[in-house]
C-alpha cells in the first residue's frame, strides 16, 4: 500500500471516530469552550515529543510557508470551535457531520483561487454534486 494511501485511510478513521467524540463531550460538558480546551490537550499529546522524534530543519525554508502552516492551524482550531457550537445548538451529527465532510468541494475552490489547481470535467461534475449534496442535506434537515 502507498504511503499516502495508508495516512489518508488513517485521517479518514480518526476523524470518522472525532466527530462522534466531539458531539458526545459538547452535549456532556455543555461548554464548547471546555471542550475545546480538553481536546487542545489531547493535541498536546501528540505534538510535544515531535521535536525529540523529528528534525525541523527543512531543504528550502520559507516564511511564506510557514505563515500559511501557522493560518491553517488557526482555521483548524477555529473550524473545531464552530462543530462543537453546532452541536451545543442542537445540530446533530446526523446532518452536521455529512454537511461539513462537503468540505473537499470548497478546498477545490480555494486550491483554484489560490494555489492555481485545474480541474478536469469530471472532477468538476463531482465538485458541483457535492454542493447539491450540501443543499440537500440542509433543504430537508429536521
Amino acid at each position: 500500500m502507498k504511503t499516502w494511501l495508508l495516512c489518508s485511510l488513517l485521517t479518514l478513521v480518526f476523524w470518522s471516530a472525532w466527530s462522534p467524540m466531539i458531539n458526545y463531550s459538547t452535549q456532556a460538558l455543555g461548554n464548547p469552550i471546555r471542550v475545546l480546551v480538553f481536546e487542545a490537550a489531547g493535541f498536546l499529546i501528540v505534538l510535544l515529543p515531535l521535536p525529540l522524534l523529528m528534525s525541523f530543519e527543512t531543504a528550502t525554508p520559507s516564511a511564506r510557508a510557514e505563515t500559511i502552516a501557522f493560518g491553517a492551524g488557526l482555521l483548524a482550531a477555529l473550524g473545531t470551535l464552530a462543530i462543537i457550537y453546532a452541536f451545543k445548538y442542537g445540530g446533530s451529527p446526523e446532518i452536521v457531520v455529512p454537511l461539513i465532510s462537503l468540505s473537499p468541494a470548497l478546498t477545490v475552490l480555494w486550491m483554484w483561487l489560490f494555489f492555481g489547481a485545474r480541474l478536469n470535467v469530471m472532477q468538476g461534475v463531482g465538485v458541483s454534486l457535492a454542493i447539491v449534496a450540501a443543499f440537500i442535506i440542509v433543504r430537508y434537515s429536521p
